[in-house]
């Protein structure tokens, strides 16, 4: 999101002089000509975090009290808009001598970007995205609907144990937006490959150890199941299965671990877990717990008043003091996410 990062040294080395610095590496800029321009001749931006309570359902489950559910809300703030963001500082940029030298240099989680409370006390202001350009990434079909057409496996290795960002939880958002659009989830199959305990020798890199390849594996399945649907295309996909194109979860060097229709049960539904389910547990995200669902697609919500949210059963068995409704008030002053309502910047939402 910062046109300034790509002026990291690592990233420079990767590049030919000066061609980094000429350049603004940014997602929006990527696909300027989709999202268009806005009145100062940039990209315009779909990050949008207007109405989002952060902790949500860590409130509800009493896992954090009010007090924290408040002050979260309060200071976590936004991004700032690229237009006005500066270059990182420590740690992505320079080194620890660098801040003993001046302390300004340190920038914890890019907090020189962000939109900050002015005084530590007021509310810090969110971040509003363009809904033009939220309206033309699901247009143009940069947001995949859930349309599919083919056969797909969806194979990865469990890597939720160092916080890696290919986390697990992606495989169900897919399959649930194919479910929307589809009614059903037959033509995509998941499997899992153990990788724990990964190798945390260098606590700067950690790393999965040494895993089964199950790629070939996965290739002859799918070359199995193309050949038959090509040989019985009135069958459908979902007809053409080969019985190794099941959900199904692996031990690292391979080894089946549990396979079937019901493996990954108690993620999308209400059911008691399934084997691969209780093998690998699936994390959740920060949108998740603020009461979005796990398919994440929702750019920008639809809002409601506070004063709905405080009677339709949003916040559980918490029932606010005078002071806190005011500061909820003060927090969400154009209302919270209604996540049963769609995306304002959808096509026909």
């Amino acid at each position: 999101m910062n046109p300034h990062y790509g002026q990291a040294t690592n990233q420079q080395q990767m590049q030919p002089p000066g061609v980094m610095n000429s350049v603004q590496w940014t997602h929006y800029d990527d696909l300027r000509n989709i999202y268009g321009l806005d009145g100062n001749g940039n990209p315009r931006t779909l990050f949008d975090n207007v109405g989002v309570q952060y902790g949500l359902k860590a409130l509800t489950d009493g896992d954090i009290t009010p007090a924290e559910f408040l002050k979260l809300n309060s200071q976590i703030g936004g991004w700032k808009h690229p237009n006005d963001m500066v270059q990182e500082g420590f740690p992505f940029l320079g080194n620890e001598e660098d801040v003993m030298a001046d302390p300004s240099v340190f920038d914890p989680w890019s907090s020189r970007n962000m939109r900050l409370s002015p005084d530590g006390i007021s509310p810090a202001p969110r971040t509003e995205g363009d809904l033009l350009a939220i309206n033309a990434a699901y247009e143009s079909g940069m947001v995949f609907d859930g349309q599919l057409n083919m056969p797909v496996i969806d194979w990865r290795h469990y890597l939720e144990e160092v916080l890696d960002m290919h986390n697990s939880h992606q495989s169900f958002s897919a399959r649930q937006r194919i479910r929307n659009r589809m009614g059903d989830s037959d033509n995509q199959v998941i499997w899992f490959t153990d990788t724990r305990p990964t190798d945390l020798t260098d606590p700067d890199e950690p790393r999965p150890r040494e895993e089964f390849d199950q790629t070939w594996m996965a290739l002859e399945v799918l070359h199995e199941w193309l050949m038959n649907i090509r040989a019985n295309p009135e069958d459908g996909i979902a007809g053409n299965k080969p019985d190794a194109a099941v959900d199904s979860c692996f031990e690292t060097n391979g080894d089946l671990i549990a396979e079937g229709e019901n493996v990954w049960d108690g993620i999308l539904d209400s059911s008691p877990a399934g084997a691969c389910t209780t093998q690998f547990p699936t994390h959740t995200t920060s949108r998740m717990i603020a009461g979005g669902p796990i398919e994440g697609s929702i750019f920008k919500c639809t809002l409601k008043p506070v004063s709905t949210a405080l009677t339709d059963g949003t916040y559980g068995s918490w029932n606010p003091t005078t002071e806190q409704v005011a500061e909820l008030n003060a927090i969400f002053p154009q209302g919270v996410c209604d996540y049963g309502q769609p995306d304002q910047g959808r096509p026909g939402g």
